[in-house]
């Protein structure tokens, strides 16, 4: 039987600069700003909750998965590229956005 593991130990990434995106009412996504060493992102919900899409479909609140304040996990550096974000009521949101290598 063959297995492929990998140990995640993520380490800060201190070459690139976070991000705090405001997510309104439209569609929004983070910037491609990521270095080329980073491999995962460690994304928390701050404000208020959002939908999020990975799809390249249009997030709402009908479409998409609803992410509550304080959500807070790591991602691999491809979702968070393909993710939209747009808020879930009338307050807009702030989602930081860490970058890490393993």
């Amino acid at each position: 039987m063959n297995s492929y593991v990998v140990n995640l130990y993520p380490k800060p990434n201190g070459t690139n600069l976070g991000q705090n995106l405001t997510v309104p009412g439209t569609v929004v996504s983070f910037t491609n700003d990521f270095d080329y060493k980073t491999d995962v992102v460690l994304v928390s919900v701050q404000t208020a909750p959002v939908f999020v899409t990975h799809d390249g479909s249009t997030p709402s609140s009908t479409n998409g998965h609803l992410l509550p304040i304080g959500y807070t996990d790591f991602w691999s550096k491809g979702r968070a590229i393909a993710a939209k974000f747009i808020r879930n009521g009338a307050t807009s949101a702030v989602i930081n956005l860490s970058q890490f290598t393993t």
